[in-house]
């Protein structure tokens, strides 16, 4: 999984922006026409300075148990953009008019781990035919330390965001050496789409890191579809239907950039969904790409079969 620009959604990595502008430049001093004129970097660092320090001195107070993290660093606390929460328990961050989507705080990762529990890549994002206000999104979500397909979705059209992970610790092992199980190490990829029927997909690639980063022989790579039934994001079935499955335990291969997309064209009473994954094969020469389309008629009751 590697990273790619971001485009179209504002997913937040801020690790350490120093705000060195004085109080008298802070947004609440400018007239509505100077505002409207600043550029979404300015607002953005305007908007910091008022609020984390603010928040900041309310969490640090004398009674308050300060994270030794900022010590051991010897860092400012009031520096760590992103990382106290807000009124309402969020770290909402705003860059001019664009809305980050991943509303959890900043991890303090150690110096040697710098954006593993913290970052956010490879975005993705899709609109609901009908109700153009709800939107998914999906990205690389580095919360728990390593990759995982992280999940958002906006009933507002894209001024508020909720957002988590998905519910794919595991998936059923019968493909995988008929074990009950197959637990991943790491996921990613994502791509979301929704059907005419106000349901939205999520694809999602989960692999193994396999031996010399773990002890674990294990290699296996998948893509899974998840859906949410008819609650515009805000939950997802549980296992992820297979879309392929690879039991590898001699690094021969893995499954990867996958992408998905549906036929939702409101004029067209069914539906068709379809999706691309790639098989890489690992050699000591440069890789060989296998691409794969698998497509189905999904059911108006049932998850699509692949």
């Amino acid at each position: 999984m590697k990273p790619r620009e971001l485009i179209c959604i504002t997913v937040g990595l801020a690790i350490g922006v120093f705000v060195l502008l004085p109080d008298a430049f802070g947004q609440q001093s400018l007239t509505p026409l100077q505002k409207r004129l600043l550029s979404g970097f300015v607002s953005h660092e305007l908007d910091l300075h008022q609020a984390q320090p603010q928040r900041a001195t309310e969490l640090l107070a004398p009674s308050a148990n300060v994270p030794n993290f900022f010590a051991l660093n010897n860092s400012d606390p009031l520096s760590v953009v992103n990382y106290f929460p807000a009124d309402n328990d969020e770290c909402k961050q705003t860059i001019g008019s664009n809305v980050k989507v991943n509303q959890n705080c900043l991890n303090l990762s150690d110096p040697d781990l710098q954006g593993r529990g913290q970052a956010n890549n490879e975005t993705t994002i899709a609109q609901d035919p009908n109700h153009p206000n709800h939107l998914v999104a999906g990205d690389n979500d580095y919360r728990r330390g390593d990759g995982t397909c992280g999940v958002a979705y906006s009933l507002d059209g894209g001024q508020h965001w909720q957002d988590s992970t998905m519910p794919n610790g595991f998936t059923r092992g019968a493909a995988f050496g008929g074990v009950a199980r197959e637990y991943w190490q790491a996921s990613g990829d994502p791509s979301v789409a929704w059907d005419t029927k106000g349901n939205a997909y999520f694809s999602c690639q989960a692999f193994e890191r396999g031996p010399g980063t773990t002890n674990n022989p294990d290699l296996s790579s998948a893509v899974y579809v998840f859906r949410s039934t008819g609650n515009a994001g805000a939950s997802w079935n549980f296992p992820g239907r297979p879309v392929v499955e690879d039991f590898d335990l001699t690094g021969a291969s893995i499954e990867d950039k996958p992408y998905m997309t549906v036929d939702n064209t409101l004029a067209v009473p069914s539906r068709t969904a379809s999706m691309s994954p790639g098989r890489f094969l690992r050699q000591t020469s440069p890789l060989i790409f296998m691409g794969a389309i698998r497509t189905t008629m999904a059911k108006h009751s049932a998850l699509p079969s692949w």
